[in-house]
This record gives structure tokens, sequence and C-alpha cells, in this order.
């Protein structure tokens, strides 16, 4: 329970400015859902700088993210972007976990280092680097889908009962991701049942040479 728990507040620290412009949004409108936003990263930016966290590139990222979009349904005339922007923005967030899969501490790999609370992932075993790398390959894949479910549903449905499906689909399909996610240990030693990233053995030292 206590892991949950800070996995799932890392989360919000992480995106909750999407979530709450979304939320905001679909129930009140584009205005409440810009200044919700703006307040929530005042106070996250304040809390980080009192308690000295980091800023991490995918908190940048979240928080800018909510802002274009929330400025660009602010200034249009008609929201051309409602049907369009969960595309582009899912598009966007798969590239940025692209980008993440390739480094040497794979994207999904910090994400849970900062959600163990102070319980830390051996960085020294490569079988683990390559499980959190294929995990980030997976949460990829996993936008590129949504972006395309997401492109379908605007475009053959009503706006307002798409916008319904689009909030049933991105909820339903996150919440199974993360559950996935939350039970990574499990996963990866399924994985290595499976013969999947398994431990390397050990290379056997040379015997020593003995003289004639």
């Amino acid at each position: 329970m206590k892991r949950l728990t800070g996995t799932l507040g890392s989360l919000f620290h992480t995106f909750g400015s999407l979530i709450l412009y979304w939320a905001v949004f679909l129930l009140f409108g584009i205005k409440p859902a810009i200044a919700v936003t703006l307040v929530f990263i005042v106070a996250e930016v304040i809390w980080r700088v009192t308690t000295r966290r980091p800023f991490p590139a995918l908190w940048w990222f979240s928080n800018i993210m909510a802002m274009v979009f929330g400025l660009v349904d602010l200034y249009a005339k008609t929201p051309f972007m409602l049907r369009y922007e969960a595309t582009v923005s899912n598009l966007i967030t798969a590239a940025f976990f692209a980008a993440g899969a390739v480094g040497e501490e794979p994207l999904i790999m910090r994400l849970a280092a900062s959600s163990r609370n102070g319980d830390t992932i051996p960085k020294d075993r490569p079988e683990i680097i390559q499980f959190f790398r294929a995990f980030t390959v997976l949460w990829t894949a996993y936008f590129v889908a949504r972006a395309g479910v997401f492109l379908w549903v605007m475009t053959a449905f009503p706006l307002t009962k798409a916008l319904i499906l689009r909030t049933v689909i991105s909820w339903v399909s996150l919440g199974v991701m993360m559950l996935i996610s939350m039970n990574g240990r499990r996963v990866f030693m399924l994985c290595q049942r499976l013969g999947w990233f398994t431990t390397p053995a050990p290379v056997p030292a040379p015997a020593p040479l003995t003289p004639r």
C-alpha cells in the first residue's frame, strides 16, 4: 500500500497539470481549466523548491503540454484542436518516451526510482536495465496506439459522444497500464520464467598456468 501511494503521488506530481487540465476542461470549460492548471504549477514549483525536489524533464514536458494546448484553445475562435489535441499530445508523449528508452538509464527506471522512497534499484545488473528499457518501449507503443484510437474516435462520432468515449478509453487504458507498472516486480519475474531478461552467466576465470 505504501508503494502504491508513493507511485500514485509521484505520478500526480509529474502529470498533475495535465490531469487537472483535462478534468476541469471537460467539467467547466477552457478558462477555469487554465486557471486551475496555473495554480497547480505555481504550487508545485513552490513545493519542489521548499522541499529541494528536482525538476525532472518529464515534469517540464507535462506542464508545457498542458499550457500549450490550453493557450491554443483559449485563443482559437472555435475549439478546433478539441478533436485532435489528444492525438497530437499522445504522439508527442510517445516520442518523449521513445527518446527516454535509449538513454543509459531508461525513463521508466527513473520514474520507478523516484517513487520507491529511498529503496534503490540496482543499476549494475544489465537484465534489469534491459527490462526497464523494454517497459519504456511498451509505454511508447501504448501512447502511439492511444493516439490512433483517439483519432478514429474523434472523427467517427459526434463531438459529444466522441469526448465521452475518449474519456472512458483514456482512463480505462491508463488504469490497465498503471496496474501493470505497479506490479513491475512480478512482471519482471514472469519474464525471467519465460526466459527473458535473464541474469547472464558469470564468465569462468581462466585456469592458472602451471609450469611443466
